[in-house]
């Protein structure tokens, strides 16, 4: 995700720091719900979707090395404040990280015993989507809370027809697990072409303002 940002020439080097770490996060988040969603198909669905999630990762991890080496060139002037705050992000980003993978391991062992386990990919969405909402709040991302929204519209939806028993292109249950697989990544997807593109917006902006700052002094 995006570091906060605060005034000055400082902004822009955080910031695509920032959104190259988002990016990694994402495209990791987005080749799981990619990589589950094929499992759910067959024959050559499967081998296409497992191949064109394979390319679609590899892109984004190629982009995000790029942003990260491009925004580490930048030059740095950190203040004692930023620094603090650094470090304060970085441990509220690590308690809410380590809130959903116990909540996400804890709710597919419940399942998986009750036995519910077509309940397990919706449940693990919504999961990940509520965790976006204190994300964008840490992170003061707007884009957050539109992602997290959208995970658990696609969460409760799939959730809701379970428990009514209401079918999807079929019989199967796991066919919602698919619907939510499919609309998770897309999701997800569209969110890092949007980090990417704050990335490397700030780094233009940076330049513009180190070439500013150097032709005024």
């Amino acid at each position: 995700m995006v570091t906060r940002t605060s005034p000055g020439l400082n902004v822009s080097r955080g910031a695509a720091q920032g959104a190259a770490g988002g990016t990694f996060f994402l495209t990791f988040f987005g080749a799981y719900w990619g990589f589950t969603s094929a499992v759910f198909l067959s024959g050559a669905f499967q081998i296409i979707s497992f191949l064109l999630v394979g390319l679609v990762t590899l892109a984004f991890l190629g982009r995000g090395v790029m942003l990260l080496r491009q925004a580490r060139a930048l030059p740095k002037e950190p203040s004692p404040e930023d620094g603090a705050q650094g470090r304060s992000i970085v441990r509220g980003f690590g308690i809410i990280f380590g809130l959903e993978i116990v909540l996400i391991a804890l709710a597919s062992m419940l399942l998986s015993i009750l036995p519910l386990s077509r309940f397990i990919a919706p449940t693990t969405a919504l999961i990940v989507g509520l965790h976006f909402i204190p994300l964008a709040r840490l992170f003061r991302v707007s884009v957050g809370y539109v992602t997290g929204a959208l995970l658990c519209v696609l969460a409760l939806i799939a959730l809701v027809s379970l428990l009514f028993g209401v079918p999807l292109a079929g019989s199967s249950p796991y066919h919602w697990s698919l619907f939510v697989g499919l609309g998770a990544t897309l999701v997800l997807w569209l969110t890092d072409l949007f980090m990417i593109r704050y990335g490397w917006k700030s780094i233009y902006r940076r330049g513009e303002e180190s070439s500013l700052g150097a032709g005024g002094s």
